[in-house]
């Protein structure tokens, strides 16, 4: 009684050393206390060996946890040998994941771009000179000399009024009529002219950011002019698409990234599947094989009974 007041009165370090002293001098006296502590921590413990009783049976641990300092040992250690008892082990495979090549937004295979901008016969007339007259119209005529038609040419103008040219002769194989320029054929028509001609000019410049953003822009516009032809004329689209020798690429409704992790899954999966199936196979064939063994003694053993029920008078 005397150490759990003085547990009582006193703070954790001078209490527990007070309580260890007093279970000390019992012990010699020849009292039942059994456990010997030297220093306690926590006031439960505390409360505990001022009442006397065992830690050994309070805490679950055996004689044979307690150290030669008179510590008692929590059973951390079987929890570590339950852990190690339920973890299977399972045998290494190297896999091998390549991580994917960055493709650009820009690239004609993730755009839908197909073809290329069409070769232009440099000896034709530029655009202005040809929009009210044809272009045979130009050339025929004699009071215009060779020098004047040659510098008037499409071989002297500048990269522009070569794509307009293109532009003018696409549009006329998808125009509904001569003044038909706000056709949502026409507009995509457009567009991928443009969109072309600056996939063309980011390969050879790579640093001209102003035209890779603008050409991504062009690129979502048709994909969202091709989504609305799509849904309001289907068999117009499939025609357009032919025409413009374009691929469509719905825009997906869930965008799932490419990790290692998920990509090592999946082929961690694949290898799985291929070794389960393969044993399968293997497990079949043996059955297989012991079915043939089965069917001879089956005949044998139909066989001795036979016998044996002609000699009982079983079977007439």
């Amino acid at each position: 009684m005397q150490a759990s007041t003085n547990a009582g009165s006193l703070d954790g370090e001078t209490a527990s050393s007070t309580v260890a002293k007093s279970h000390c001098k019992n012990n010699k006296s020849g009292s039942s206390t059994v456990v010997q502590v030297t220093a306690v921590g926590d006031t439960d413990d505390l409360a505990l060996v001022s009442q006397g009783k065992n830690l050994n049976v309070m805490y679950g641990a055996s004689p044979s946890t307690i150290d030669k300092y008179s510590r008692v040992i929590f059973p951390v250690c079987f929890t570590c040998f339950h852990l190690m008892y339920w973890t299977r082990t399972y045998k290494e495979i190297n896999i091998e994941w390549v991580p994917p090549p960055k493709v650009s937004c820009l690239d004609p295979s993730k755009s839908g771009d197909r073809g290329a901008l069409p070769k232009l016969d440099l000896s034709r007339p530029q655009f202005k000179f040809s929009r009210n007259k044809s272009e045979a119209q130009f050339r025929d005529r004699e009071d215009i000399s060779s020098d004047v038609k040659k510098v008037t040419s499409l071989e002297f103008a500048p990269l522009s009024k070569q794509v307009q040219v293109i532009k003018h002769d696409v549009l006329g194989k998808i125009q509904r009529h001569t003044f038909d320029c706000a056709s949502l054929e026409a507009a995509i028509a457009c567009l991928t002219i443009k969109i072309r001609n600056q996939q063309r000019h980011t390969k050879t410049c790579k640093r001209d950011v102003m035209s890779r953003v603008i050409c991504k822009e062009n690129i979502d516009r048709r994909n969202s002019l091709l989504k609305h032809l799509r849904k309001t004329d289907y068999k117009r689209f499939e025609w357009l698409l032919e025409k413009l020798d374009l691929v469509y690429h719905p825009h997906p409704d869930f965008i799932v990234p490419v990790t290692r992790k998920g990509s090592i899954m999946k082929l961690t999966t694949i290898y799985c599947d291929r070794m389960r199936n393969e044993r399968l196979e293997a497990y079949k064939k043996e059955l297989e094989k012991e079915k043939v063994e089965f069917a001879k003694e089956k005949a044998e053993l139909e066989k001795w009974i036979e016998e044996e029920e002609k000699q009982l008078g079983l079977r007439n």
